[in-house]
């Protein structure tokens, strides 16, 4: 099938970059959509609170000018006065100007002789020079509000539809001389409002976009950081696989990526230490099964060159080192199918110390021929455990082989057999000579024997004690090794009681 070549291709940190980048620019206009939504919200409030504070203070003046006129004969036609009123309380727009104050108000005192010289004398407005937001001279424009008498006549402002006006009373001495009108309008914005709120959202969207630059710095960084070492360790993976197994990973962390490159070590470690074991297991098998081999070629070639007779002794030797050699594969055999769990057992109730007994009569001719005495006093002769009669056999069998094997003639093997803490502990001891400490722990490892005393001089396989471990531990017991105050070995192995042996 012909496959397509991939034109992108995101790695991890790809991904978390842009998952990082994409939370962040989505939490950008998420903030942003809500605080340009509370922006609209909260200004247009204030723009339309301060119209209609604007608007009372406007009420106010009307007021106050109706007070002192009496009527509103002064602002009928007076478009000027009109508009100087309604600036007085408003601020120019962008291109109106205001006029002096002293013009606007003569402007008034020659329309309302009855003003007071104190209303008239101060300025309407402020100049245009102390007004920061008058940018350029220009014409006043007309105000957007009316005034209307108590009837609802006009009396100064453009004539509007009744319908699309908003109704303020101005009211002199508790009396409604009139009405302050304004339209309707969906927005009370005016230029420079809406000037202020364009500049707002041009630097907002100035500030969006330094956040989302700085998200990327951020995300790409922390995409890296973050990522390091899961690289690292990758890398360190791929030796690893390919049979590097001194590869490790340097890590000063101690959070979970820590803990990850911790067990990548040790996961190197453990490889390392059983790809030795591995191949100090080969060597020694190779090295066991070349040993039979070479005596039985030695043997059979003596024979034919006619060196050694074919008689009942050398037929014997031969049959000798043949065992050896079966035993050797039997043993390989059974450790095998013990690391992959094959190892078949039938469970049933045994009596311990019969057990160990009938295996001590089987070798009997082996115990004398070593000279050795055997001590049974301290045996319990009923003690049932629940296991493989088979298994449990080889065990003992194994046990015996190792002390035949090793002890010196003559020397003593003491067997105790008991109860302790519901579960049977039997005690394996023999005499000189012993274990070096250092060699006790791991008297259980397939092929490994003690160099010295209890060295490859004195034969044997190596697997016995590694089997005996396998059997051991599928029975769920235990089995250690220690130093015997016989000067040899003790072997200590505690199996489960059996029902009918349990108080």
């Amino acid at each position: 099938m012909l496959r397509l070549p991939r034109v992108f291709h995101f790695g991890i940190t790809s991904k978390l970059f842009i998952a990082v980048l994409f939370t962040n620019v989505v939490t950008a206009v998420a903030v942003g959509f809500g605080v340009r939504a509370a922006f609209d919200s909260g200004f247009e409030q204030y723009i339309r609170e301060r119209e209609d504070q604007r608007l009372s203070r406007l009420a106010d003046v009307f007021a106050n000018a109706y007070r002192q006129a009496g009527s509103w004969d002064f602002l009928r036609g007076n478009d000027e006065l009109w508009i100087q009123l309604n600036h007085v309380v408003r601020p120019p727009r962008d291109g109106e100007r205001h006029p002096a104050g002293a013009g606007a108000a003569r402007t008034l005192q020659e329309a309302t002789p009855a003003v007071d010289s104190a209303f008239a004398a101060r300025p309407l407005v402020p100049p245009v020079g102390g007004n920061p937001i008058a940018r350029a001279p220009g014409p006043l424009r007309p105000p957007p509000s009316v005034v209307l008498d108590r009837e609802g006549r006009l009396v100064a402002g453009d004539a509007m539809a009744p319908s699309e006006l908003r109704r303020r009373p101005i009211t002199v001495d508790g009396q409604q001389v009139g009405w302050l009108a304004w339209p309707v309008r969906p927005t009370a914005f005016d230029i420079v409002d809406r000037r202020f709120q364009a500049d707002q959202w041009k630097a907002s969207s100035i500030v969006f976009l330094l956040a989302v630059l700085l998200s990327a710095i951020v995300a790409w960084f922390l995409s890296r950081g973050l990522l390091a070492p899961v690289k690292r360790i990758a890398g360190a993976t791929r030796k690893l696989a390919d049979g590097d197994y001194s590869t490790r990973v340097a890590s000063a962390s101690h959070d979970e990526l820590g803990a990850l490159v911790d067990d990548f070590n040790r996961l190197g470690n453990a490889l390392a230490k059983n790809e030795a074991l591995r191949r100090n297991f080969m060597a020694d098998v190779s090295h066991e099964l070349r040993t039979p081999l070479a005596i039985l070629k030695g043997e059979l070639e003596a024979i034919e060159d006619g060196v050694r007779p074919a008689d009942r002794g050398t037929i014997a030797s031969l049959q000798a080192e043949v065992a050896r050699l079966g035993k050797l594969v039997d043993d390989i055999h059974d450790l095998s199918l013990a690391d992959v769990g094959g190892l078949a057992f039938h469970f049933e109730d045994v009596n311990l110390g019969a057990l160990v007994r009938d295996a001590i009569e089987g070798a009997r001719a082996g115990i004398e021929a070593r000279g050795l005495a055997v001590d049974l006093a301290a045996a319990a002769p009923e003690l049932h455990v629940r296991a493989d009669p088979a298994r449990l056999g080889q065990l003992v069998f194994n046990l015996l082989a190792n002390s035949l094997q090793y002890t010196n003639p003559g020397g003593t093997l003491r067997i105790t057999l008991r109860r302790h803490d519901n579960r049977a502990l039997l005690l394996w001891e023999d005499s000189a000579p012993g274990v070096p400490a250092q060699a006790l722990p791991h008297i259980f490892e397939r092929l490994f024997r003690v160099e010295g005393s209890r060295s490859r001089a004195g034969g044997g396989s190596g697997l016995g004690l590694a089997i005996s471990r396998s059997i051991v531990e599928a029975h769920a017991g235990t089995i250690v090794a220690r130093d015997s105050d016989l000067g040899g070995l003790c072997i200590e192995v505690q199996l489960p009681l059996a029902q009918a042996s349990t108080p």
